[in-house]
């Protein structure tokens, strides 16, 4: 199994299309390196050629996601969403504090202000101009009702919006 560090998704998805393209051109070498993976499990070697050849890009998808620990596609998209919608790495410049853990960057936080966000595994502070660049910075009553704190926001209902329209700017990327 693979280790998932931060990854955008659109890094996934060409990763996908290039073993999609290793599937077509390559299959014996291809295959041979997932025969191991559960979407080969209970087939014969006579149907995992058959399937291996005519395979589609939503099989590598699933293939891609068991290699990482998810049981399917939409899981790992779910995963790598939630954890990397809000990082840009063209505004990593707009970032005012970095921190490891969340205690301290809540501390930071409560005592200096700013816009409390989380990227994988690390908690930023940040300003306004950060939330430009995410396209969130139209939402100013839900950012209030949340205290700025994406981690624990502190209204559930506005932190939905915020989140449902995160995941929108993400996708356009």
């Amino acid at each position: 199994m693979k280790e998932l560090h931060p990854v955008r998704l659109n890094q996934l998805k060409v990763e996908a299309k290039l073993l999609h393209k290793n599937f077509k051109s390559d299959f014996d070498i291809t295959v041979n390196k997932y025969l191991n993976n559960p979407f080969f499990n209970n087939l014969s070697s006579t149907q995992i050629e058959e399937n291996g050849k005519n395979i589609r890009l939503k099989d590598i998808y699933h293939i891609i996601a068991t290699e990482y620990g998810f049981s399917c596609w939409e899981d790992l998209k779910r995963y790598v969403v939630k954890n990397d919608m809000l990082f840009r790495s063209n505004g990593v410049g707009l970032i005012h504090k970095w921190f490891k853990n969340y205690t301290e960057a809540n501390k930071y936080h409560i005592k200096y202000g700013g816009y409390l966000l989380q990227f994988w595994a690390d908690y930023v502070i940040c300003g306004i101009e950060y939330i430009q660049l995410l396209e969130l910075h139209h939402y100013t009553e839900e950012w209030e009702a949340i205290s700025y704190n994406w981690i624990e926001p502190t209204n559930k209902q506005a932190f939905q919006k915020l989140y449902q329209k995160a995941i929108l700017q993400y996708n356009i990327l």
